[in-house]
């Protein structure tokens, strides 16, 4: 009997191979046949032809909202305080549903028939021990030999879980469906994933046998799952026809023992769980099953479950806090929050080749960012890394990337402006990516070119400030580093006037919390006011003492191996630590937190990493000061908290920056449902190109209002 031998995928005609999966019982020998399909998109997708969320918000009645859950369906959600149920249906029972229900998929739709009928299977290879033959036949010789495949055991044991006792099972499965000994074929395959994935007829996540009480673990996340509700603005609340309306209130307390916490904390440690290709297997399909031994629970319901669960801080044991904290920032993936809130989620997952932080999610990135990445083993680690930060900049004109660099972390040999995403996060500024809050370039253009050979990366930024103080490195909870905060705070709380204007208390207070505050969102919002935290860290500071209230109040600010710091010019911020004095604060054109920037020489700078800045995180150091009675304000739509302005006498809200004026005459402002990009966006009307940048933001323009604009190479 011999190894089986590929043969080569057609690429002209997009083929792919499924594994025909033999039937047999549990202990049968493993069979089955591999065969060569051309995957073919559906002719007609079936349509959503409901309204738009923005267009349905307009049929509702004052304190209704609409908003789209985790699977597409539309949650119509109660004035606040009201007592009536969130409910699927329209408040008005005279409404036509289509305008508002999903569309159903059928398997027997027609759409479907040019694809290939397969189910794709999403797994964790696993160790080599104890490896497993699957047997290969050929349909067309049945009286050929069998050749053999080796496969790990945990592909074998999910294989004998699916296979059916009486006819064969359609898998696309990677370890077989991929000649894993070709690495073109492999790079090729990897790029494939966005395509392979959500046109299965369903995805299977297999998660292992049955073991450590994870029946119970699925029950109860599935109960769990049935009475919340969250949605992709990150909102959450209660599921319509809940019977436990409260249970997703932060501080209402589940009926865990701590046999179900411990049940549901061996789950979530399963393999599956860490590793970092598995989560867009599970996220680019909306049929997804999750299989555990011959458990199984809808996917959707797993993902609510965990997303809502993380909000639950003060009732968590802290083992499922910490690794929920961590987890579920995955599973916010594009478009729910920013693909840096992605990349954040990577840096604690497991993969063999530090390639796969990146090659592992494109599948969840825009494909034009994605068409700039060329899959490529071959090349060292950090010039994949840097293929991102160039991607980005090249479609996007933004320069994001570069809110992951950091001084600590950086591997010798990268250029400073590459981050290396192989290495734990420093800090908990980044923490704040999730959803895209700070604007400290004021949806600016990004001005930035490579310099080769030396690799350094050209910017424009404007300079801003110079560090003049560094504390030390602090670590833990508000209370735990209740000393240090004191010993930074104003010594005048009620007097001391901060350079950007208002009292330097209320701006302490904000960096603290990294802007975690009510004042600038819009609608319901559980975070305290910058006054009430104000308040409450005077009185503590009087005081000396700190009581629960205060510490509830600040559960926002902790620290991560960071360091508060001032600068010469007044401002006063926080950043990861390895800051030194006379380090520089600059707001890079296309980035929007400010950077920490360190002077080498000739022009040139090292990247120290991002900072908290407050006074410099809403565009204010590239735009004049904003003039009373014009406020800056952030409501959060489709993951994007959008820059509006409120006049604070007339409470008048204008999308329009009362400092820059009209638009040039050849661009205007659209709406857009384009995933990756904010819901309002600007085209050009002479040449119909859609821009996420604010033309009155180029660098020209910025120059123009008498901003100076500096030119330096990043190395």
């Amino acid at each position: 009997m011999a190894p089986y031998i590929y043969n080569e995928l057609q690429a002209k005609v997009n083929e792919l191979r499924l594994v025909a999966l033999q039937p047999g019982s549990y202990h049968d020998i493993l069979r089955c046949n591999i065969v060569h399909y051309p995957l073919l998109e559906p002719k007609a997708a079936v349509k959503d032809e409901r309204l738009p969320v923005i267009e349905l918000q307009k049929t509702l009645s004052d304190g209704w909202i609409v908003e789209q859950t985790l699977d597409g369906r539309y949650l119509f959600m109660s004035p606040r305080n009201s007592g009536i149920p969130n409910s699927w249906k329209h408040p008005d029972a005279n409404f036509d549903p289509k305008a508002y229900e999903l569309p159903k998929r059928s398997a027997d739709d027609g759409s479907l028939r040019y694809v290939p009928s397969y189910e794709a299977l999403s797994y964790t290879w696993g160790t080599t021990d104890n490896e497993e033959y699957v047997y290969v036949t050929d349909p067309a010789d049945p009286l050929r030999a069998p050749s053999w495949l080796r496969i790990r055991a945990n592909l074998a044991s999910a294989l004998r879980h699916l296979r059916y006792p009486d006819r064969q099972r359609t898998l696309w499965v990677d370890a077989i469906s991929i000649n894993q000994a070709d690495i073109d074929e492999r790079g090729r395959q990897v790029k494939r994933m966005s395509q392979i994935y959500p046109l299965s007829n369903n995805v299977i996540i297999w998660i292992g046998p049955e073991s450590e009480d994870s029946t119970h673990a699925l029950e109860t996340l599935r109960y769990f799952s049935e009475q919340v509700e969250y949605i992709i603005s990150h909102r959450w609340g209660d599921a319509p026809n809940a019977q436990e309306r409260d249970w997703w209130r932060d501080g209402h307390t589940l009926p865990y023992e701590k046999k179900t916490w411990k049940s549901i904390f061996s789950l979530l440690h399963r393999s599956w769980f860490e590793r970092v290709w598995v989560l867009q297997e599970a996220l680019l399909c909306n049929r997804v099953l999750l299989q555990c031994g011959r458990d199984s629970i809808p996917w959707v319901n797993v993902r609510k479950a965990l997303l809502v669960l993380r909000q639950k801080t003060s009732v968590l044991p802290p083992d499922i806090r910490d690794r929920l904290f961590a987890y579920a920032r995955g599973l916010m993936a594009p478009p729910l929050a920013s693909s840096e809130h992605l990349l954040l989620w990577t840096r604690n997952q497991k993969c063999i080749d530090p390639q796969d932080r990146i090659y592992g999610i494109l599948g969840l990135l825009d494909p034009r960012v994605v068409a700039k990445i060329e899959v490529d083993y071959s090349i060292p680690v950090w010039k994949t890394y840097s293929r991102l930060v160039l991607a980005e900049n090249e479609v996007y004109q933004k320069l994001n990337m570069l809110n992951h660099c950091n001084i600590i972390t950086r591997c010798e040999g990268y250029p400073s402006w590459v981050p290396n995403w192989d290495q734990p996060i420093e800090g908990a500024n980044m923490g704040y990516l999730s959803i895209r809050r700070f604007y400290a370039s004021a949806r600016s253009s990004a001005v930035a070119k490579l310099i080769e050979p030396a690799y350094h990366l050209q910017v424009a930024r404007r300079r801003v400030a110079t560090i003049c103080r560094v504390g030390h490195n602090l670590t833990g909870t508000f209370a735990e580093v209740i000393d240090v905060i004191f010993d930074w705070a104003p010594k005048e709380p009620r007097s001391d006037i901060y350079v950007s204007g208002g009292l330097s208390i209320d701006a302490y207070v904000e960096v603290l919390v990294r802007g975690r505050t009510s004042d600038r969102a819009r609608g319901n919002n559980p975070c305290p006011s910058i006054r009430r935290l104000s308040e409450l860290l005077t009185q503590a500071i009087a005081s000396s003492e700190l009581d629960d209230e205060v510490a509830r109040e600040f559960k926002d600010c902790f620290f991560v191996n960071e360091c508060l710091f001032t600068t010469k010019e007044g401002y006063l911020g926080v950043s990861a630590k390895g800051l030194r004095e006379d380090d520089e604060i600059s707001v890079i054109l296309g980035c929007d937190f400010p950077m920490v920037l360190r002077p080498r020489g000739s022009n040139r700078y090292e990247v120290v990493g991002p900072c908290f800045v407050h006074g410099l995180m809403l565009g204010e150091a590239l735009k004049p000061p904003l003039e009373p009675p014009w406020k800056d304000v952030l409501p959060v739509t489709r993951g994007w908290a959008l820059s509006y302005f409120i006049n604070a006498q007339t409470g008048e809200l204008s999308k329009s920056d009362p400092r820059l004026g009209l638009l040039p005459t050849n661009w205007e402002e659209v709406t857009t449902l384009d995933p990756f990009f904010p819901p309002f966006v600007f085209k050009n009307k002479e040449n119909g190109h859609i821009s996420m940048n604010d033309p009155r933001m180029s660098a020209e323009a910025i120059k123009q209002r008498g901003i100076v604009l500096e030119t330096l190479e990043l190395i």
